[in-house]
């Protein structure tokens, strides 16, 4: 009787509710496991190809969070069936490896001999696709298994169609891979992409899979479920249970180990034997050039975001994506180059540089003035310090300069105060913002409902950035812990940070409730669908309330005091006080009334969603374009 396992790849739709149902109807279909997919899109594609294809980049919304393995693997354990997953990357396998029962390596990473080898030495059981290989490409992936210490070895004949038919599944197959295991052992198996009963029933009945792998979803609406090969569980549950009727030798072909024609142009998407990255090196040197957005013909913007933590990277890739997508700007990022810094960028398709200080702002921009691309280039600041002398000095070099949060700076063509409290000003004043201009990522807009979620009493989200300078992460976890009705509660830390929590590790260790993610990467999945939200004033503010999440505000900074305070005067956050100077008895007893008044906390999150839009940066983009045609205009 064949094993069969669902092939969840990216149906979860990042809820982590859908995996868990996923898992437990795939056991009740009779699966013997389930498997998802660990890819993050800045290590799956290389960066030429997602900074000229937007195709590419929506790919970054079907990535699996990592802080879900735990739970998934405790999931699949309750229901009696294994947990597998693909890595993409050789970081996943090690991320992987404390939760997963096997490992798959994916067709389009059958090449990169080097991720085979580091899943086969985890000691897990090992399983590959073969779909678009060659004779040549199987032997040499079995052989880096087998050379690795990999004793538990099935592979996977595979078509690399997406849905394939069944004159082209080529059954026979099967058998001549179970031939080429004969002299290691190992098990041999059909990874579907067919969607028919009689195929599946082929392939174990007469050609003798011993794994059946198959695409699964719930209800079709899981993000693969459009490509027409994912199966739902009313159709897969008799084709589990053997009441499916074997097809004929329609399906099953000549036998050949080879790719089939229409597999050959998706071959030149595989994963370079070298570097992992999709596609292999050769194709980079042609593909991206021959693309529209190699060739945007809007303005030339240059981005200096010099902050801590990620907010002010933020803020400015969510203007450059609306600038990239409605004007067909052509954007470059200077940054200090911070691993978390790089990883935003190159997720979202966007180039950089590094650059140490504002003498090298100028520099670089001098050097790029040069080329045809960035000409008279647009350059906007988001500091820290002060911008008004390298406003001065850009301007001087004949740069259009706009200036962030800055409103007293007199040298920059227009300051934008993308913040609540301001209001949206004409051009004619040289400054423009407030709630309407508030600058918010298109992949937390595209999270928000038609309406403010539900308040459930079930999770809380707190954050307070990669850097915590006062360490408030801390004083809260205290004072939650004092809570009489006890939340999930999930910590979001910068990476490495949670090493620093040491008052907090007893508590911790008696309050299983309580989940640190340890993470740099953006926080839209993990927000979604939080009860309150515990944060400082910034980004993660407007992000919450477009979602229409309640949130409670701690001051970092005394200036943060009179804006908290008139937000909480108008009923969208709680203001919990100035963070360094408040108790943990006092913050407990806050957050206590607080969890308590679920109707409260419910006018909170409609509030917030009706002031925060998630067009801020549509609307900013556009002002933007606007003052780059009215100095053109003067010029000429």
């Amino acid at each position: 009787m064949a094993e069969f396992i669902a092939e969840i790849s990216s149906n979860h739709n990042g809820d982590p509710e859908r995996c868990f149902e996923l898992i437990r109807v795939a056991a009740r279909c009779g699966c013997h496991g389930v498997k998802f997919q660990l890819f993050r899109i800045n290590q799956l594609f290389a960066p030429e190809i997602l900074q000229v294809s937007e195709r590419h980049r929506e790919r970054r919304r079907w990535e699996l969070p990592i802080h879900f393995l735990k739970d998934l693997a405790a999931c699949c354990r309750d229901e009696g069936i294994l947990f597998g997953c693909t890595p993409f990357d050789l970081e996943a396998v090690d991320l992987l490896e404390p939760f997963t029962d096997f490992l798959k390596v994916a067709s389009y990473e059958l090449p990169w001999t080097d991720l085979i080898r580091h899943c086969a030495s985890t000691g897990q059981p090992v399983m590959i696709s073969t779909g678009m290989a060659d004779v040549h490409e199987c032997r040499q992936a079995l052989a880096a298994a087998r050379q690795a210490g990999c004793i538990d070895l099935t592979v996977f004949h595979c078509v690399s169609n997406y849905p394939v038919a069944a004159r082209q599944c080529n059954l026979a197959a099967i058998a001549s891979l179970r031939e080429m295991l004969d002299d290691g052992g190992g098990r041999v198996g059909w990874s579907d992409h067919s969607r028919s009963p009689a195929v599946i029933a082929r392939a174990v009945d007469h050609w003798r899979a011993e794994v059946v792998e198959f695409h699964f979803d719930l209800e079709g609406r899981g993000e693969e479920f459009g490509g027409g090969h994912c199966w739902l569980p009313e159709d897969i549950g008799p084709v589990i249970a053997g009441t499916a009727v074997a097809g004929g030798v329609q399906c099953d072909g000549k036998g050949s180990i080879a790719p089939n024609p229409d597999e050959v142009e998706e071959r030149t998407w595989r994963a370079d034997p070298v570097d992992g990255l999709r596609p292999p090196l050769s194709v980079r040197k042609t593909w991206p050039a021959n693309q529209p957005e190699a060739s945007l013909m809007g303005p030339t913007v240059v981005f200096y975001p010099a902050g801590l933590g990620l907010g002010h990277v933020s803020r400015c890739l969510a203007l450059a994506e609306a600038l990239r997508r409605h004007h067909q700007a052509k954007v470059l990022f200077l940054i200090h180059g911070t691993a978390g810094q790089k990883v935003f960028l190159d997720r979202n398709g966007f180039a950089w540089r590094a650059v140490a200080d504002e003498a090298d702002v100028l520099q670089v921009v001098g050097e790029i003035s040069a080329d045809q691309g960035f000409s008279n280039s647009l350059c906007v600041l988001d500091m820290l310090a002060d911008a008004g002398d390298l406003a001065i000095h850009l301007k001087s070099a004949g740069h259009p300069v706009i200036v962030l949060d800055q409103p007293d700076c007199k040298s920059a063509d227009l300051v934008l105060v993308p913040s609540f409290g301001w209001h949206h000003a004409n051009l004619e004043t040289k400054v423009a913002g407030g709630t309407e201009c508030l600058l918010i990522r298109e992949d937390v807009v595209r999270k928000r409902g038609q309406e403010a979620p539900t308040c459930t009493n079930e999770r809380i989200v707190v954050s307070f950035g990669g850097s915590d300078p006062n360490r408030l992460t801390e004083k809260v976890i205290l004072a939650l812990v004092g809570l009489d009705k006890k939340p999930k509660i999930q910590v979001i830390v910068g990476p490495g940070f949670s090493e620093f929590l040491v008052e907090t590790n007893r508590a911790l260790d008696h309050n299983p409730q309580i989940e640190i993610i340890d993470t740099g990467v953006p926080l839209e999945v993990i927000l979604s669908g939080a009860d309150l939200v515990i944060t400082a004033l910034g980004v993660t503010v407007a992000e919450a309330q477009v979602l229409g999440l309640p949130v409670a505000l701690l001051a970092n900074w005394p200036a943060d005091e009179d804006p908290v305070k008139r937000l909480a005067d108008e009923q969208v956050v709680v203001d919990l006080g100035y963070g360094p100077a408040v108790t943990i008895d006092e913050l407990l007893l806050l957050l206590s009334n607080l969890w308590a008044d679920t109707a409260g906390r419910q006018a909170l999150a409609n509030n917030g969603w009706r002031l925060v839009d998630g067009l801020g940066a549509v609307r900013t983009a556009r002002l933007i374009c606007d003052l780059i045609s009215r100095k053109e205009d003067h010029q000429c």
